[in-house]
């Protein structure tokens, strides 16, 4: 029996994805359900399993990218039929991906799984855990059947791998108190200084540097900067922070930028466009994109730009709920190739990140036409009424593409995000 391991297609909008490695090595015996692949498409990892325990012949090479439906790889039974899948591969797989069908699956479907829930406990039940707690726990060896999850209906996540590395190195530490003599590590030399560690540009970060590379390249970016008086949103904020218990959710600034923005956006539809070919395309959905950072640690992070699809048909209270799920998504590694599709504007806020006074220079979510930039909301002395007085200034930054518009469109979308902001009964509009 021969079956074989296709790129599947993820999401609606996905083409093809690129192999990131191999799990397995050729000609290695596989378990039924096991990781043999590391699928990677805009930003997100998928974990490819074995549909049956036999022989691993691979197909497809790590770093290239395939269409989906390609079949990049076979698990068999006999030796015989993994050399004469190994005879001919380039054969083999045009001949599978002509013929289209996959045994015991209908129409569209694929024979790889994605790692939701694949291994079992002594009960027989299905163990759910994220692809990245997978992968932590693979690198720990730590035997996830006898964790407990705490993320949504109880899969196991990050945080949950962490938890237990913490404490299995606390006993370790207990057990073992005498340390152990110190010997320096080798000194690594590049360029004529020292190297402290080495991040290999791959998975994420690599699809992040490519995509703003292409940005910078590709589009006309103009920045524009302005101060915001935020007393009356803060006073906004802070009492429906209040009525959490009531609301059912906890309203965030962002929150309250994704939602005036959405309108804004409605007033000023140039804005949300894109150029496909020799056209500006402007869309009649507003699908709002916003930045969510992803540490790995002190030395590696990410960026996601989750997804809420019709932000202008959604109530502040719709908008927060779904800002909280998806980026509790983005991090615990669950989220979905077509949530992180399809937006048509961007926000991006660093306030939540240090208090201090700054501006951002964000760069344009290509193929969009422009981001908004947030950040710090700090108390500084303006003029008010001839009077120098403090008060809380949050600096804005709106990078757009000057080969869509002029200035007047988003001096027009500054100047409405300005009067909501310092008059929020203008969020009723």
């Amino acid at each position: 029996m021969i079956k074989n391991l296709f790129i599947p297609k993820l999401g609606m909008t996905m083409e093809k994805g690129r192999i990131a490695e191999w799990a397995a090595n050729d000609g290695d015996r596989v378990k039924e359900e096991q990781v043999v692949l590391i699928l990677e498409t805009e930003k997100v990892a998928h974990e490819i399993t074995a549909p049956m325990s036999g022989l691993l012949a691979i197909l497809g090479q790590a770093g290239e990218e395939y269409l989906c439906g390609a079949v990049v790889g076979v698990v068999v039974e006999t030796e015989t039929e993994y050399e004469a899948v190994k005879k001919d591969p380039s054969g083999y797989a045009a001949s599978a991906e002509n013929d289209g069908s996959v045994e015991g699956l209908s129409d569209g479907e694929v024979v790889c799984v994605t790692s939701s829930a694949q291994a079992q406990r002594s009960t027989g039940e299905r163990i759910r855990i994220s692809p990245l707690a997978r992968k932590l726990a693979g690198m720990h060896q730590l035997d996830i059947s006898v964790l407990a999850g705490t993320g949504p209906q109880g899969r196991i996540i990050k945080r949950d791998i962490e938890q237990a590395v913490a404490v299995g190195q606390a006993k370790k530490a207990v057990a073992q108190p005498a340390a152990a003599a110190f010997v320096p590590a080798p000194v690594d030399l590049c360029c004529g200084k020292r190297v402290k560690s080495v991040i290999p540009l791959v998975g994420m970060r690599k699809k992040i540097a490519e995509n703003l590379g292409q940005s910078t390249s590709a589009t006309a970016r103009v920045s524009a900067m302005a101060e915001l008086d935020m007393t009356e949103i803060v006073k906004l904020r802070d009492h429906l922070a209040q009525k959490a218990s009531l609301l059912g959710c906890k309203i965030t600034y962002t929150d309250l930028f994704i939602f005036m923005a959405a309108k804004a956006l409605r007033i000023v539809p140039i804005l949300n466009s894109s150029i496909v070919g020799d056209e500006i395309k402007i869309w009649a959905d507003i699908n709002i994109g916003f930045a969510v950072s992803v540490w790995k640690n002190e030395e590696e992070s990410g960026l996601l730009v989750p997804v809420i699809r019709n932000a202008d048909e959604l109530s502040l209270g719709q908008i927060s709920r779904a800002r909280k799920s998806l980026m509790d998504k983005a991090r615990e590694g669950t989220i979905s190739l077509d949530e992180l599709t399809g937006s048509t504007f961007t926000i991006t806020n660093t306030g939540t990140f240090t208090s201090l006074w700054h501006i951002q220079t964000p760069i344009i979510n290509q193929p969009e036409a422009a981001i908004l930039g947030t950040s710090s909301i700090v108390e500084r002395p303006v003029v008010v009424n001839g009077e120098i007085v403090p008060r809380p200034i949050m600096p804005v930054s709106f990078a757009f593409d000057h080969r869509i518009m002029d200035g007047a469109p988003p001096a027009k979308f500054m100047g409405l995000l300005q009067q909501m902001i310092e008059d929020p009964w203008m969020i009723m509009m």
